[in-house]
């Protein structure tokens, strides 16, 4: 383990060579749509994407499908530092984008290490090959989490990149469930998803227990706790309704849904936030009740540093060539300060409460 005096002097020379997060760190999550697309496609959105945002310290994108598009994408938004998964076979075996999807972490802070829970492959457990990475120096794991599964497994898993700042930034596309309501085939999906975040808050444990914070991102294909009845808040309660309704759900008032799956990253820890909860619909071609689909979760030590979240507005079918909005969130250390009007966000509410003792604790400036 590194010691104090160690550290000290890397924080210090990560702040002089990146002075914006020296006031935070901003992420974004975004499913830039890129199966289908050539490597310089996906980088002239996520070019035009900062262009409207703003400066993006960490991206997590979801729907590539090479390490080209990757590579790319983080030359033009200027990330010295990239991890993606490698749940897939390539297309040139699959020959069909959507067999082969990937997650991605791109950040201007250095990932110190990269791993993945594989679901896919030649073994129950993945197909045994590491995450990729920019960093040849950087340690890349498979890991095995020790969760039933189920049968059929779900596809894909999670990525994890460890960033030199304490924060772990957990990459995920969660299985879709393309809008559908109590069905079987749903039923059967939210069980995929719930092992999912089974799998992600079992390995996010002992990332807590080291004394970092977690960083959730990513397409959930599934609306906040609350917002919909099939999305269900007890994951100790089973609820199996009836066919094509959403009738005979269970919990206090009949109105706990079926789909468990971000209830059980809430209850990784009490200091757990879904900082999304609240947003209006990402997925653009279709309004969903119930609102986002896409997801910042936060917890552990600086949980309470970061103030809610945002998404860009859209006009159309399509933002940035893509057919999700992205969702963005920060440290507070920004929202303390003074609004910039320069960048675009919505306008937001002076920190009050539990966001105002945060920022008296973090630096109110």
């Amino acid at each position: 383990m590194r010691s104090l005096l160690t550290l000290i002097p890397a924080a210090w020379l990560l702040l002089a060579l990146n002075p914006a997060l020296a006031d935070g760190l901003r992420l974004m999550t975004w499913n830039v749509e890129g199966g289908k697309q050539p490597p310089r496609v996906v980088a002239e959105r996520v070019a035009q994407a900062l262009a409207e945002v703003g400066a993006i310290d960490v991206l997590v994108l979801q729907e590539v499908v090479a390490e080209e598009q990757v590579r790319a994408a983080a030359e033009a938004g200027g990330f010295a530092h990239w991890a993606m998964s490698d749940f897939s076979p390539p297309m040139r075996i699959t020959d069909a984008w959507w067999k082969s999807l990937e997650v991605a972490i791109l950040s201007r802070v250095p990932i110190e290490s990269a791993a993945e829970w594989d679901l896919t492959g030649r073994k129950p457990t993945g197909d045994g090959y590491p995450p990729r990475s920019s960093d040849a120096g950087v340690p890349s794991l498979e890991l095995r989490v020790d969760i039933d599964t189920g049968d059929p497994a779900p596809s894909r898993g999670f990525l994890r990149a460890d960033l030199a700042t304490g924060l772990t930034v957990y990459a995920v596309h969660w299985k879709s469930s393309r809008g559908e309501n109590c069905t079987a085939d749903d039923r059967e999906n939210a069980r995929r998803r719930e092992v999912h975040a089974a799998g992600l808050a079992a390995d996010a444990v002992g990332v807590l227990e080291a004394g970092r914070s977690v960083i959730v991102a990513g397409d959930f294909n599934i609306q906040a706790p609350g917002r919909v009845l099939r999305v269900g808040t007890d994951p100790g309660e089973d609820c199996a309704p009836t066919d094509g309704t959403c009738e005979g759900l269970c919990g206090a008032g009949g109105l706990d849904g079926y789909d468990d799956s971000i209830a059980i990253l809430l209850g990784v820890d009490d200091t757990a936030r879904l900082l999304s909860g609240d947003l209006d619909s990402t997925y653009v071609l279709r309004h969903f009740p119930g609102g986002a689909i896409d997801h910042i979760l936060v917890a552990g030590p600086d949980a309470d540093a970061f103030f809610g979240s945002w998404t860009p507005p859209v006009h159309g079918q399509r933002w940035q060539g893509s057919d999700h909005r992205p969702v963005i969130a920060q440290y507070m250390q920004h929202w303390c300060a003074p609004i910039d009007e320069g960048l675009i966000r919505p306008q937001r509410p002076a920190p009050t409460g539990r966001q105002a003792a945060a920022c008296d604790r973090h630096g109110n400036r």
